[in-house]
């Protein structure tokens, strides 16, 4: 598959699908995605934007948190789940007219190869390269290659290779939100004793005092390279536990009550329900990518043992 082609669902089905345990389906709105259910969980994963929405073990509640409000339509972002934001993370470095977390989010990715492995995991691998569609926004040839595997735990692994003859400079992020009980009461480990920079407060710096907890509107960017995270959620015994790889900074976010309330695709009070705990590769510590070269951003997600 090229770019922007589509095959129809019933050839992914045939060319990809494995009977019950991994079909594809599509939205009244047209988005393709692939649904899985093997003997370690269920989810599913959007052809736009590499965009996993749901990862739920077997007997488990769900991990990941999606709106009610969000919007499944070609060429708009999904709220919620994991999207890919790249090759920049935030608000372009200089041109404020260009998308927010680049365009990977809301591109169309080329279904490279499912399979299934020794241990019954169900393996997506998708691809997206450069086109002039992507040149009209980002003047540089790449390759991008995204691996999925939903099974025991569900990790990403997001290759980026730099095809063009000068070096480039990325700052990127899988925008994992997690579905909590109440974000007042969810806490976050692992981040202790590290320097952050305080978006809300212009970007201070700042260090973290004990646990991360939630009372108002928060968006820090830790400055820890391949962290790895608990996100503790009391009301049903749960521990999730993010193991990261090739990150540069861990972000924490919730728009909290003020700022969810002007976002068109959150409603009521869901910003309660979900915490972003982000693999990234912050603005503020970019991986410049030598030409040739290429840089993998990973993260695997599980229930933390007992």
């Amino acid at each position: 598959m090229e770019n922007g082609e589509i095959l129809s669902v019933e050839a992914l089905n045939e060319q990809y699908g494995s009977e019950e345990r991994l079909t594809f389906a599509a939205t009244p709105q047209g988005l393709i995605f692939a649904e899985i259910s093997n003997a370690w969980c269920r989810g599913r994963v959007y052809l736009q934007g590499g965009h996993v929405t749901d990862y739920q073990p077997s007997g488990q509640a769900p991990v990941l948190w999606t709106s009610s409000a969000s919007l499944y339509q070609p060429g708009k972002a999904i709220r919620g789940g994991i999207p890919v934001c790249w090759p920049w993370f935030g608000n372009h470095p200089s041109d404020p007219g260009k998308p927010a977390h680049g365009f990977a989010r809301t591109a169309l990715w080329n279904l490279v190869a499912t399979s299934h492995n020794s241990k019954g995991e169900t393996v997506i691998t998708l691809a997206l390269n450069d086109s002039p569609q992507t040149h009209a926004i980002w003047p540089h040839p790449f390759s991008l290659t995204l691996t999925i595997v939903f099974g025991a735990t569900l990790q990403l692994l997001l290759a980026m290779e730099n095809r063009s003859i000068s070096p480039v400079t990325l700052s990127c992020a899988l925008h994992s939100y997690f579905r909590v009980a109440d974000w007042q009461t969810c806490r976050i480990h692992g981040l202790e004793g590290v320097d952050y920079l305080d978006k809300v407060e212009g970007y201070a710096r700042k260090t973290q005092s004990g646990m991360v907890a939630f009372e108002q509107e928060t968006d820090r960017i830790y400055l820890i390279p391949d962290a790895v995270c608990r996100i503790a959620i009391p009301e049903i015994g749960r521990d999730l536990l993010l193991r990261q790889q090739g990150s540069t900074a861990t972000v924490v976010w919730n728009p909290g009550p003020v700022k969810a309330s002007a976002m068109g695709d959150m409603i009521g009070e869901e910003y309660r329900e979900m915490v972003c705990v982000e693999t990234a590769i912050a603005p503020q510590i970019p991986v410049i990518l030598q030409a040739g070269a290429t840089h993998v951003l990973a993260v695997e997600i599980t229930d933390a043992p007992e």
